[in-house]
């Protein structure tokens, strides 16, 4: 029982530290980024979420950062959050990051944004930062998918697949049962076990 209740306190040590860090990491790029010179100190901040979450999953550090003087944009991509297109329309990766896309082309010309991803949209910023080279200032990682030189995207999945337990997590076979599943939603089981298991009661509603 001491050795048990050592490893969850050891975890919740580890968590902790991984979001000063973040925040740390956000203060120094607020510092030290090239932007163009901005009197009131001011960034912008667009967050895009994980796989199976939305705008909601940034309110802790999206608070901080507004509270800091920030601006802080949190986009629901497609299919999540409140945003009202339904999974079965997606049939590509550029419907899904579409509100991205309408977002960065819709920016004033000398404004430069700072782009936080976390999970599998650490894929999504690094093709964005190609495309819009001169209206980012910075990608910022937050236990994101980055690709190397040595380290691709496949072997990265590959990765996950081998070490997560999927549990109650829901497929949907839209091109027919003997084909890849299309989408899927995680369950309950698997967002409280994997992905919330250190975050406390309060934020416990976000998968019952």
């Amino acid at each position: 029982m001491i050795r048990k209740m050592k490893h969850i306190k050891d975890k919740e040590k580890k968590s902790f530290l991984f979001f000063l860090l973040l925040v740390f990491f956000l203060a120094r790029v607020c510092s030290s980024s090239p932007s163009p010179p901005n009197p009131s100190g001011k960034k912008h901040f667009v967050s895009i979420h994980g796989a199976g979450h939305g705008a909601w999953s940034w309110y802790k550090v999206a608070t901080l950062l507004k509270h800091s003087g920030h601006n802080v944009t949190a986009l629901d991509l497609g299919a999540s959050g409140i945003n009202p297109i339904q999974v079965e329309q997606l049939h590509s990766m550029s419907q899904y990051v579409e509100p991205l896309t309408k977002l960065m082309v819709s920016l004033p010309p000398k404004e430069r944004v700072i782009l936080v991803a976390h999970s599998i949209t650490g894929a999504v910023i690094s093709i964005f930062m190609e495309r819009f080279p001169e209206k980012i200032v910075a990608g910022v990682y937050a236990t994101a998918f980055m690709s190397g030189l040595s380290l691709s995207y496949s072997t990265i999945f590959a990765e996950i697949n081998k070490r997560l337990d999927y549990m109650d997590t829901q497929y949907r076979y839209d091109n027919g049962p003997k084909n890849p599943a299309t989408s899927f939603r995680f369950g309950p089981k698997v967002m409280a076990t994997n992905f919330y298991q250190l975050s406390p009661p309060e934020v416990s509603f976000l998968f019952i």
